[in-house]
């Protein structure tokens, strides 16, 4: 799981090796380091990092540790990788029940209507969704399309 942490650290020598021991120990891979420099506030630089841990129970670890040893923590959060998607509905899609219904795990994120009053109206979804999720909500839409009688176009 990668997270997006960013901490602030006391702008004297050695601090950011300190800081590395708990992701180490709790075995958080980093797979990116900002050391913001150029950016000092009160004598602390921020130093945002990408790291990849087993577990958000590692990551939650490291931040106590962190704390314990004096470190703030600005931002703690989880990277989801996402997908974006383009499906296109030919039928009698009612456009109110999908947007009410949703499309489970996944974001409308905009959507065309090319003949809203015929009964064959042509549907464009544009989705978002976690990258992991995809095959799953793939088969959801298509379960979507089947119950009201659709034809769906999705991405190969």
């Amino acid at each position: 799981m990668k997270f997006d942490l960013t901490i602030a650290l006391a702008d004297r020598p050695g601090q950011l090796i300190k800081a590395l021991k708990p992701i180490a120990k709790y075995g958080g891979n980093i797979i990116s380091i900002i050391h913001e420099r150029e950016n000092p506030s009160d004598g602390f630089v921020p130093v945002s990092l990408v790291v990849d841990f087993p577990s958000k129970w590692n990551l939650q670890k490291t931040i106590s540790d962190l704390r314990n040893m004096g470190i703030t923590i600005i931002r703690a959060e989880e990277i989801v990788d996402t997908s974006r998607i383009i499906a296109i509905l030919v039928g009698k899609a009612n456009l109110k029940d999908i947007i009410q219904r949703g499309i489970k795990n996944a974001k409308i994120i905009g959507f065309e209507v090319s003949d809203p009053v015929s009964e064959d109206a042509c549907l464009k979804l544009e989705i978002e969704v976690p990258t992991r999720l995809l095959d799953e909500t793939l088969e959801n839409l298509r379960r979507m399309a089947e119950s009201e009688g659709s034809l769906i176009i999705l991405p190969i």
